[in-house]
């Protein structure tokens, strides 16, 4: 079988395929990996036979180079012969099912981690993902949301049926719910004392994630104390302009950006409180490994936060770019220990979540919809 993804960059779609394809079952499934070049991730694959780069798989819109990644996919397809071709984010998705419908491949799965076309994409965007999702949709045999309301969502626009399974984005969660006892180390290796408090944002430096907002809020929050550090995970191509804005308004100061991190579970140690500004996500693994750590969160009020979140109980959503709500939770939790306690010890569940729960539910669903369609081809 072949998974196909636009990039293997750091973020939770990523890890949730590199980790499908190195623990399915070699027999029968015998996993391949596609995916467009310059991934942070690539490091991890490169030298394994059964990876291979589509340099034309790029994330942008670019006729003449879809067109290449899609002779490049049919070119790996033909090679490889899978039964079963599982495609991940919209790029990939459109391009993959595509490439695999037209070479007659038996099984095509798609995961939605989210969708492109949320109101905050221009209206050009948002019609070009919706109709190229609909006409792919026809042939597509099952859909897995990693989220309800993207299922919902689907449901309303007529892409599925019964056609789809709700499967968690899962990952190891014992990393999770232990401390690495690093977090003084950490602290002194990023200069922040004892007496901060450490708001930690987990995620890529796009669009999608707001930054502006958390800009915005960072600003009101230090106009009433300077005893906080903003910690940022992450990378991207918004970095020179996030640098840009921190400086103009004399706030670079309060701000750790380290770039991508690896250990996430050792960083989460000095974290108060997690905080998402993002303007749309599918279900972002971040969130949930905050949460496994006991950490309470500040979120926006956004399909997936509010599948994990729950307001006042273990964290607080507040409505997308009401920076001044953001602020004044943030500066509640620091002002507050009690409440922070109070939300950290709510009990979640987050056992769909553990990566081997995950990785069964595929290898179950493959091996159902083979017999579907081997059955089928017995009928016809």
């Amino acid at each position: 079988m072949v998974h196909i993804i636009t990039k293997l960059e750091l973020g939770g779609a990523q890890l949730n395929t590199l980790y499908t394809v190195e623990h399915l079952e070699k027999k029968p499934f015998d996993p391949y990996l596609l995916s467009g070049d310059g991934g942070l991730l690539n490091d991890r694959v490169k030298n394994k036979d059964s990876f291979r780069i589509i340099k034309d798989l790029i994330r942008q819109i670019r006729p003449s180079r879809d067109l290449k990644a899609f002779f490049q996919i049919c070119k790996e397809l033909k090679r490889i012969h899978p039964h079963v071709v599982h495609t991940h984010s919209s790029k990939a998705g459109i391009i993959g099912r595509i490439s695999a419908f037209s070479l007659g491949i038996p099984v095509i799965v798609h995961s939605v981690h989210g969708f492109s076309f949320s109101h905050f994409h221009p209206l050009w965007k948002r019609i070009l993902f919706k109709g190229a999702e609909k006409i792919t949709a026809r042939f597509t045999d099952h859909f897995i949301f990693v989220s309800r309301e993207d299922a919902d969502t689907a449901q309303q626009l007529g892409l599925v049926k019964s056609n789809h399974s709700l499967i968690r984005s899962g990952f190891p969660l014992k990393d999770f719910l232990k401390s690495s006892g690093r977090g003084q180390a950490i602290r002194k290796k990023y200069n922040i004392t004892k007496n901060d408090f450490v708001c930690g944002i987990i995620a890529p430096f796009k669009p999608q994630k707001g930054f502006n907002y958390l800009i915005q809020a960072a600003s009101r929050v230090l106009k009433k104390t300077r005893n906080i550090v903003f910690f940022v995970a992450g990378d991207g191509e918004l970095r020179p302009a996030i640098e840009k804005e921190l400086k103009k308004r004399d706030i670079y100061q309060y701000f750790r950006l380290p770039g991508f991190i690896r250990d996430i579970p050792s960083i989460l140690d000095i974290f108060d409180c997690g905080l998402s500004t993002a303007l749309w996500e599918g279900l972002p693994q971040s969130i949930v490994q905050l949460r496994l750590k006991k950490i309470p969160v500040i979120a926006s009020n956004i399909p997936g936060h509010r599948e994990i979140i729950h307001n006042d109980q273990n964290g607080f959503l507040v409505n997308i770019g009401d920076h001044e709500g953001f602020a004044r939770k943030i500066i509640l939790l620091m002002s507050n220990p009690k409440k922070r306690e109070s939300l950290g010890s709510y009990p979640d569940d987050f056992s769909d979540w553990n990566a081997d729960h995950m990785v069964q539910k595929q290898q179950e669903l493959y091996v159902e919809l083979l017999k579907v369609k081997a059955k089928e081809g017995t009928n016809g």
